[in-house]
């Protein structure tokens, strides 16, 4: 059956399978294949699978789709590999789905057959197949006094570990001793995010084997498919598993091969403990004994990997905590003050950190450069990039004096950061106060709005046609001047606030924020902003955030009222 493979961000390696005749991607969650990135558009695009092909169309997106590194225009067909991209998270195109994966020495996939595609009987060469018992029900064997007492050690040195990284050496050490026979000894759990066994922990009796370390899955797959635990004397005579090359290839005779599973049934991994040497090989008694093992040792794996999440969360807040102090001292810690002028500005990170930004740029001949750019994505990556974005803006402004072309040098220095198909749009306004007169470029970013001082509202700066920054090399932005009436104000936004969602998933809209421009005003910049926030905030209803809010609203002065004759 077909499928998506993600080549990118944490979903890497997963798979998604096209089962429907239509398969909807984007934003929103009613969508088959959901990505949470503030650039993806609610429903970006579609994958179609008539007649035994497959096509792709974009669905009139804001930025668009790729395949094989060329915007997608219209529908196009999609063949064996194919690489799709949507605004920064990167897909390759399969028709059917590969064997089955060896794991090397990192746990990597390097590729083999899988022979075990049902639960046929077992042939005379596996000795015995026994449901994993609990905790409580662990069967010993009867030559088995002092097993049974290395066994109750094991169980309280790996009772008495917290992180996976000591309960797992701990075990393959305990099994060592148990088990004197066994040669090598294996931990394989279960991936979270693409549902595969990786290795987590192996042990070696005679150090490490010459060569990469090679495991077959073919085993290991029928142990996690059945939850039943397997003991093979000669595995690579076994019928069972067709001779697969790769257990030809890893020299395995006699074998044991467990699941661990949690309480609720769900497999977390495999644990499986080898030889070479068939004249001494593990009896049913040992495979009884690691059985019961597992059983009591699974409780152990999920309370460590549990210990393991929490650790690894508690840091990642705090080191989220640290860049959203970052962060904020990259951004203006207050608007500046221009005589004749008020300036009102807001930003909210919908996560700890964002990608929106904003700054005021001081130019020469008292100018002022006042600049909003959104980055695609959100989180930490998104705010890496705005970081860099702000240094560039800063120093191509204040290094060339032609808006136009200032902005085309920052283009071309995003494009040579590397951000792969990472993008950010950017309006850039610049105030010469002497003549109360703005210059304007957009680079894909929504248009401002010019509020007049009659209350008559426009957008300025929405058809000067620039794409955003990083899309092409080469590009010219062109600019724009509009002057300020006293009274008049000038409003910037970024997305999160006009695609700001109320319970039914309806926009805020450009339109209701021009509606509120309108409306009778005769008062600061910031009592227009707040006006704008309380208005968003009522059409959201308490909604969670999905995206970053960033406002900026500039005024003139109102003229002085002319003086009265005496």
């Amino acid at each position: 059956m077909p499928f998506l493979e993600f080549q990118t961000g944490p979903r890497s390696g997963e798979r998604f399978t096209l089962e429907r005749e239509r398969t909807l991607i984007g934003r929103h969650p009613d969508c088959d294949l959901v990505i949470d990135a503030a650039a993806v558009s609610r429903q970006h695009a579609a994958v179609m699978i008539a007649a035994g092909e497959a096509s792709i169309e974009d669905l009139r997106s804001r930025n668009g789709t790729i395949v094989n590194r060329r915007a997608l225009s219209g529908r196009q067909r999609l063949d064996e590999g194919d690489e799709v991209s949507i605004c920064g998270h990167r897909f390759r195109f399969f028709v059917n789905q590969p064997s089955e994966p060896l794991v090397d020495d990192a746990g990597a996939a390097t590729g083999c057959d899988d022979p075990l595609a049902n639960d046929d009987p077992p042939s005379s060469v596996i000795v015995s197949q026994v449901e994993v018992p609990s905790s409580s029900d662990m069967p010993v064997g009867g030559q088995a006094e002092a097993k049974l007492r290395a066994v109750l050690g094991l169980n309280r040195a790996i009772g008495a570990s917290l992180s996976l990284d000591e309960v797992l050496p701990r075990m393959l050490d305990g099994l060592f001793g148990i088990f004197p026979g066994a040669e090598r000894g294996f931990v394989l759990l279960k991936d979270p995010q693409s549902q595969r066994l990786v290795l987590r922990a192996r042990r070696m009796r005679s150090g490490a084997d010459p060569g990469p370390l090679r495991l077959s899955l073919s085993l290991m797959n029928h142990v996690a498919r059945s939850r039943r635990a397997i003991l093979s004397a000669d595995a690579t005579t076994d019928s069972r598993f067709g001779g697969s090359e790769s257990l030809l290839d890893c020299r395995i005779r006699s074998v044991m091969c467990v699941p661990v599973t949690r309480a609720d049934g769900g497999l977390m991994g495999v644990v499986q403990v080898d030889s070479r040497d068939v004249r001494d090989g593990f009896t049913q008694e040992d495979l009884d004994v690691l059985a019961g093992i597992a059983g009591q040792a699974s409780q152990a794996i999920e309370q460590a990997l549990a210990h393991d999440e929490r650790v690894e969360r508690e840091h990642l807040n705090r080191d989220l905590e640290l860049a959203h102090r970052v962060q904020q001292g990259l951004l203006p810690s207050r608007p500046p003050e221009i005589p004749g002028y008020d300036i009102f500005d807001f930003y909210e990170a919908a996560r700890h950190v964002g990608g929106d930004f904003f700054a005021y740029v001081p130019l020469p001949g008292d100018r002022l450069a006042v600049v909003l750019a959104d980055v695609s994505g959100k989180g930490v990556a998104a705010a890496l990039l705005m970081a860099a974005l702000s240094a560039d803006v800063r120093y191509c402004l204040a290094s060339e004096p032609d808006l136009g072309q200032a902005v085309a040098r920052i283009n071309e220095t995003f494009l040579r950061g590397g951000w792969d198909d990472r993008f950010a749009t950017l309006i850039v306004a610049v105030l010469d106060p002497a003549v109360h007169r703005i210059t304007l470029c957009n680079a894909g970013h929504l248009p401002a709005f010019l509020r007049g001082p009659g209350g008559d509202v426009r957008a300025v700066a929405a058809d000067l046609g620039g794409l955003p920054l990083g899309m092409a090399s080469g590009r010219e932005f062109r600019s724009c001047t509009v002057d300020l009436a006293p009274g008049a104000a000038l409003v910037f936004c970024t997305d999160g606030i006009s695609e700001a969602l109320d319970h039914e998933d309806r926009c805020y809209g450009l339109e209701r924020l021009e509606a509120v421009l309108a409306e009778p005003l005769e008062a600061a910049a910031g009592d227009l902003g707040r006006r704008i926030l309380a208005d968003v905030e009522r059409h959201a209803a308490g909604q969670v955030r999905s995206d970053d809010m960033c406002l900026i609203c500039l005024r003139r002065a109102d003229a002085p009222a002319p003086a009265h004759p005496a």
